[in-house]
């Protein structure tokens, strides 16, 4: 719980006072601001990496770097100490956009303290992921100069199926405490809409989300006897236990589809797309300079050209999100007949996410990885009721 120092200390620094959920233009503003901040981060990066690839702003880099004897260690130094550096230039930006903004709209429970610590621990777990990830890629680029695209992609695909499975028993504990709900009804409701499709479940858990944000979440996560349903206390909260099953019934729509494995396999293949293409032009830029592929000098511009090719592939990643975002959406109605309930909870939702109902079509198709609120009320309010009608709550658990 905050202090009525702290929230003294809010209003004085930010000059707001309570916003309300239901205000459309309030979720707007929110949208378009985050829209501009992640922007303007990118345009930096760009820049960023641009003096690096096209200037002699490397050199203190390569030279801070080469005080490692072992060419790994160089590496690992060389990039850390760049991302370090731009990891400050824009912490001014990522000030305003995940404390400030979210204070601003009152959406952030969290202090400065708080949120520091998150970030250190985020940037603490993405280091670690990082260096192995990093390590992979120059030893592949130094003993694979001309097949290492290939081999990279299929290493990435693989790391990204371990994650995927790590996620639950050793990420997530470190930014959230679980516990099992206390609701027992409805974690035996929930618990038993996963087992009649086949699926082993550990429990139904819920994690401190409030403790951060007033925003809400649920998830399916881990495989085999792992496997439990996690809820955000914001959503146990917030929603009806019908709501809640229909929210859960989305979820699982993504594992008895295979979402998960569809969507890595997916992005396996545009990223080997991706590497093929980055590969034959990163290689030429070496060459032109007259250094090898595992150059220091050089890995800028493939960062760069890391970066672009994510821009560009953005959209074309959210489109494919939103079709199966749908598709859940569309298990999740016939699996439970609850339409009203589904229209509900997606209400709830944009309310409590600050998410616009209705935005913008080209916002939406650019930057949207999920269907509009108004979109997804529009397609379950027109969906057809299954033939078995609305499971009453004896025949779910």
């Amino acid at each position: 719980m905050q202090s009525g120092v702290y929230f003294s200390k809010r209003e004085f620094f930010y000059f707001t006072p309570q916003l309300s959920l239901d205000n459309p233009a309030q979720s707007d503003s929110y949208l378009k601001k985050k829209i501009l901040i992640s922007a303007t981060g990118i345009v930096l990066s760009i820049i960023y990496l641009s003096a690096l690839a096209f200037t002699g702003a490397v050199e203190p880099f390569i030279e801070l770097a080469s005080v490692a004897r072992n060419i790994y260690l160089c590496f690992i130094i060389f990039v850390f100490a760049i991302e370090i550096l731009l990891s400050i230039v824009k912490f001014p930006l990522d000030y305003y956009g995940e404390f400030v903004l979210e204070h601003r709209f009152d959406l952030s429970n969290q202090n400065f303290g708080n949120w520091f610590t998150r970030k250190l621990k985020a940037a603490l777990v993405g280091a670690v992921l990082g260096l192995i990830v990093l390590t992979a890629f120059y030893f592949l680029l130094v003993h694979f100069p001309d097949m290492w695209w290939l081999l990279f992609a299929l290493f990435f695909f693989l790391f990204q199926i371990l994650v995927a499975q790590l996620f639950p028993t050793l990420i997530l504990p470190i930014f959230y405490k679980l516990k099992p709900i206390e609701n027992e009804r409805l974690g035996t409701r929930l618990k038993a809409l996963v087992e009649k499709f086949g699926y082993r479940m550990s429990g139904v858990f819920s994690f401190n989300l409030s403790q951060e944000t007033k925003k809400a979440n649920a998830a399916l996560t881990g495989l085999g006897k792992t496997r439990k349903i996690i809820i955000s206390d914001t959503l146990l909260e917030n929603f009806s236990e019908d709501e809640i099953e229909v929210v859960m019934s989305h979820e699982l729509g993504h594992l008895v589809k295979h979402h998960v494995m569809k969507g890595i396999i997916a992005s396996g293949i545009a990223g080997l797309v991706g590497f093929f293409v980055m590969a034959r032009v990163y290689s030429a830029y070496a060459a032109s300079l007259g250094q090898p592929v595992n150059s220091l000098a050089t890995m800028p511009f493939l960062a760069l050209l890391v970066t672009l090719f994510g821009i560009i592939a953005m959209p074309i990643g959210n489109f494919y999100s939103r079709r199966i975002e749908h598709e859940a959406d569309m298990f999740a109605l016939d699996t439970t007949g609850m339409r009203d309930e589904f229209a509900e909870s997606m209400r709830k939702l944009g309310k409590l996410n600050m998410t616009p109902e209705n935005p913008p079509a080209w916002i939406e198709k650019i930057f949207f990885s999920h269907p509009s609120i108004g979109a997804r009320i529009k397609s379950a309010l027109e969906r057809d009721a299954p033939v078995s009608g609305k499971p009453t709550e004896g025949t779910v658990g």
